[in-house]
Formats: structure tokens, C-alpha cells, sequence
């Protein structure tokens, strides 16, 4: 069994969206100053690194991350490689080319390249999914949608005063659960894998913070 983490760990002052504020971790005892234990505590948003959008988050009265049942997190995936420019849409047609066409049921992965630029300066400068793309992910059938971006909406910066969160609203919307800053996807793409994406079950939220890992698989 071959295992890849698609996941970024959590630290103090890691990339975010700048409305989120600053993830802070603290050291609550240290063995270093005589403690019989470390023990620290992390405060961070819930949409801050490798994370699972639940229904919630765009929908009023929506599924939380806790309510979402556990089965919703595994399941086949197809991880298709897609070569965008910040600013562009990544399309239904990249999407094919990019990989094994998704069956019904079956997760999608976008890879991107923008998981490997997590740490720089251009990291919030990304493509983004149309919301041609987010319709046919739906009608598919497809319950999952990852991404190695900090959002498969516009980024923040391109965004207009009439901006809607299109891609969320439509995605998430219909059911169909959003991951976001995933990582490690370039020895995947363009193949099937298995994932298993468990977030933290944090009740009533509209997200949980996930590691997320995938199995190579033949088909």
C-alpha cells in the first residue's frame, strides 16, 4: 500500500485568507521548564490549511461538518492535472484532458501546481473553477470536489463588488463537499486513487480542519 499526504501542517502564522485571522499556537506546560508534560493549544479559523468545506458554510441552515455523514469522506477519486494561469478558468475540458473521465460517484481532485507554491508570495494568485464547471461536477454526480488552491473561487483580490462565491454557492449548494489546500497531488495526476479526507468533527461547523491522504490504485 503507497500512501500520500495531501496535507499541509498546521503552524503559527501559515498562509491564509486575509480576512481570517492569524493561526496562534501556545505552550500551555514544557517539560523543558520542569512540567512533567508538553502539552500546547492551537487557535486557528476552521478554513485556514487542509481543510473540508461543509454545506453550511454558504447554505443558511445547512449541514454542518459534524452532521455530514462519515461515509461522505472516502471514496474513489480521479486527480486531474490542469495547467491554468492565475486569473483563468479551469474548465469542464481541462478537466478531461486532464485525466480519466470522473464516473458518477466518483471524487475529483484538481491539480494544479499551486499546492508546491503554498509557502510564497504568489500563492493567493490562482485559477479558478468556472461555475460551467461546478454545474457539471453536480450533474455528474461528483460528491467531492479537492483543490491544491486556497479557494476554487476567484481569488480574493480579483473579485468584483458584486462577487457571489459562484463556485461554492453551486458546489456546496447541491451537497457536494469542497476541500481546499491540498498538496502532494503531482505524482497523482492524472490517475485514480483512494481517498480518505476525515475532518474534525467540530460540532455546528461550517468547516473541519482534515488530514487528507490518498492510496495509489490501479483503476
Amino acid at each position: 500500500m503507497t500512501l500520500h499526504d495531501l496535507s499541509h501542517p498546521l503552524w503559527a502564522g501559515m498562509p491564509k485568507i486575509p480576512v481570517l485571522p492569524e493561526v496562534e499556537r501556545h505552550q500551555i506546560t514544557a517539560i523543558a521548564d520542569g512540567a512533567p508534560l508538553d502539552i500546547s493549544s492551537i487557535t486557528l479559523a476552521l478554513h485556514v490549511g487542509t481543510h473540508v468545506d461543509a454545506p453550511s458554510h454558504v447554505v443558511p441552515g445547512g449541514t454542518p461538518i459534524d452532521r455530514v455523514p462519515i461515509e461522505r469522506f472516502h471514496g474513489r477519486a480521479v486527480v486531474a492535472a490542469v495547467d491554468r494561469k492565475p486569473g483563468e478558468e479551469i474548465t469542464v475540458d481541462d478537466v478531461l484532458a486532464g485525466g480519466p473521465e470522473p464516473r458518477r460517484g466518483d471524487f475529483l481532485l484538481l491539480h494544479t501546481g499551486w499546492g508546491e507554491r503554498f509557502t510564497s508570495e504568489d500563492y493567493g494568485d490562482h485559477p479558478s473553477l468556472s461555475v460551467e464547471l461546478a454545474a457539471w461536477a453536480v450533474e455528474r454526480g461528483i460528491p467531492f470536489v479537492g483543490v491544491d488552491m486556497i479557494t476554487p473561487d476567484l481569488p480574493v483580490h480579483r473579485r468584483g463588488p458584486d462577487f457571489d462565491f459562484g463556485v461554492h454557492r453551486t458546489l456546496l449548494g447541491a451537497d457536494v463537499l469542497i476541500a481546499e489546500n491540498l498538496t502532494g497531488l503531482a505524482p497523482l495526476a492524472g490517475r485514480h486513487v483512494a481517498l480518505r479526507a476525515f475532518p474534525l468533527a467540530v460540532r455546528g461547523g461550517d468547516a473541519g480542519p482534515a488530514r487528507i491522504v490518498a492510496e495509489e490504485i490501479d483503476s
